[in-house]
């Protein structure tokens, strides 16, 4: 080993030992800041909760809350004038909770319908042709239809003018399009059909 490679590890040796024992000792010292600023917090915790309160109100006795009834706001027996604070308005409108709701037995929740649709067009028509329905459209100025493109439930080709599918759509639209395409180039044949209906034939 020469003078020079003993020299430099000595020297680099020493300040990696060095080295290690700060930084052993940073790490010590920075768990120890953490585990106290970890008490404090939650030693402050509980007294910013009980301070807070919670939310209940005042009072220290525990009481049983009557259950809410619904009430219509009283009429004011003068006009008002000027504008209401929105803590007024607030006050003045009742409260309902769920435990007011009253729903008739037999109650259908569900948001989508299921529909069968049967189409047998083969008396007019054999040719090449495709049915689309729509759940939401408009009425043009020449009494066609106009699909709401974004709205299309179902969707497929005729066969010798007989189509047969089910299909689901939303319950909140009256009534569907159902629009039927040539690919001859011929204007569609259009229906509009009430949606309260599940089985839908032309």
């Amino acid at each position: 080993m020469t003078i020079h490679n003993k020299h430099y590890r000595e020297t680099h040796c020493v300040d990696s030992s060095r080295n290690l024992a700060k930084e052993d000792g940073m790490s010590a010292h920075r768990t120890w800041n953490m585990k106290k600023s970890l008490t404090v917090i939650l030693a402050v915790t509980p007294l910013i909760l009980v301070g807070c309160g919670g939310g209940g109100g005042g009072g220290g006795s525990a009481s049983t809350p009557s259950p809410a009834t619904p009430s219509t706001p009283a009429a004011p027996s003068t006009p008002v004038t000027g504008t209401t604070s929105p803590a007024t308005s607030a006050a003045a409108t009742p409260i309902y909770t769920m435990a007011d709701v009253v729903v008739p037995d037999g109650f259908d929740y569900s948001s989508i319908e299921q529909f069968d649709l049967d189409i047998d067009i083969s008396s007019i028509s054999t040719a090449r042709s495709f049915v689309t329905v729509y759940s939401r459209f408009s009425t043009r100025d020449d009494s066609t239809f106009k699909p709401d493109y974004s709205s299309k439930v179902i969707a497929g080709s005729l066969n010798n003018g007989v189509f047969a599918s089910n299909f689901t759509a939303p319950v909140n639209h009256e009534s569907l399009l159902v629009e039927i395409w040539f690919y001859d180039g011929q204007p569609p044949l259009q229906q509009v059909v009430s949606s309260s209906d599940s089985q839908i034939v032309w």
